[in-house]
């Protein structure tokens, strides 16, 4: 290519462009990596010395120079003149000569903190959107047993038969309990899980948990059950076992008449070291504009409960490093798949 034309393309990238040696110094650079760098850049200086985490900069250079490894989009802090650290994402491609040994590398990079600061925007502002919605439900909840217990006590100002009062105590009574119980779940959700790991089978646990619902929905519905060889995970056995009967209760609860068919089946996934197990049922389905939200805590569509079931089976789930998702279609059933990493 003609080098007129390369320094013109390369005085014209957006992105960054820097050239090092075998030492890790640099030998060239375009006019992008100055702004990145704010003019702290120049040739003969050091890569390393340019980034906060210099000893991982030096090893990932030294493994793309001796063994012509590729690394895409890896992410340092680079300290800025305004005192906050700027992030930016370096990749780094060997230089071959003829004979095939790298003779210094090629580093792209690309400044990242207008895209991190934007993300983090948006995640505030989905958590205070969260947020509302929870105390949105906290309000509900409390506002509707507020209601209950105080028309039974204005009630019982003016009522004189023993029986009926006795009544009315009763219902206050029941409505008190019910407040007590959602600020101790409200205070159980809020503390952080405290996990017990063991390695424990898999299929076992899930077996389990189907003879849990079994016991506590019984009904004219079936449970089909597939299961893999060498199923076994680290987990804490209790809280596991509580989330899958959770999500089997769930789906139980989501078939028509307590008829129809659910689904668990556990098998490995791409992603190495990694197992999933798969709660489908053929139910009435979520509709689609409140998918979204039934991992918040307090939301619920059902008359009984306080909303904080599926948000504590997200939290259990997440506090053993797994991942867990949804997905439903109305009229049709709904499909949980929690992804867990293996013993």
């Amino acid at each position: 290519m003609n080098p007129i034309l390369t320094q013109r393309v390369t005085d014209k990238m957006p992105s960054g462009l820097i050239l090092v040696d075998r030492d890790g110094r640099i030998i060239a650079h375009n006019p992008a990596s100055e702004r990145i760098f704010e003019g702290t850049l120049t040739n003969n200086s050091r890569l390393r010395d340019l980034v906060r985490e210099a000893e991982t900069l030096e090893g990932l250079l030294q493994r793309c120079l001796e063994y012509g490894e590729v690394f895409t989009r890896v992410e340092f802090n680079v300290p800025s003149h305004n005192g906050d650290d700027k992030l930016i994402g370096i990749n780094l491609s060997p230089i071959a000569n003829s004979d095939g040994t790298a003779e210094g590398a090629i580093c792209l990079l690309s400044d990242l903190t207008e895209i991190v600061e934007l993300q983090n925007h948006m995640k505030f502002r989905e958590n205070f959107a969260a947020l509302g919605e929870m105390s949105a439900g906290i309000a509900h909840e409390f506002k509707n047993s507020l209601a209950t217990i105080l028309g039974y006590a204005q009630l019982s100002t003016e009522e004189t038969n023993v029986v009926t009062l006795q009544n009315y105590a009763r219902e206050i009574h029941k409505e008190s309990r019910a407040l007590s119980r959602m600020v101790t779940d409200f205070l159980n959700f809020a503390r952080p899980v405290s996990i017990s790991m063991y390695d424990v089978d898999l299929n076992e646990l899930l077996t389990n948990a189907i003879a849990d619902v079994r016991n506590l929905r019984p009904g004219a519905y079936e449970v089909r059950f597939a299961t893999v060889n060498e199923a076994v995970i680290a987990c804490d056995p209790i809280l596991m076992r509580q989330s899958f009967l959770n999500l089997l209760i769930n789906a139980v609860e989501a078939l028509n008449d307590d008829k129809g068919g659910i689904a668990v089946s556990v098998d490995a996934v791409k992603e190495r070291g990694y197992i999933r197990v798969l709660i489908e049922d053929d139910g009435r389905g979520i509709p689609h504009d409140i998918v979204s939200k039934i991992f918040l805590p307090f939301f619920t569509t059902k008359t009984h409960g306080t909303g904080l079931g599926l948000s504590l089976v997200q939290k259990i789930v997440l506090a053993h490093n797994g991942r867990i998702e949804v997905q439903s279609v109305e009229g049709e059933g709904t499909r949980f798949t929690i992804t867990l990493p293996k013993s």
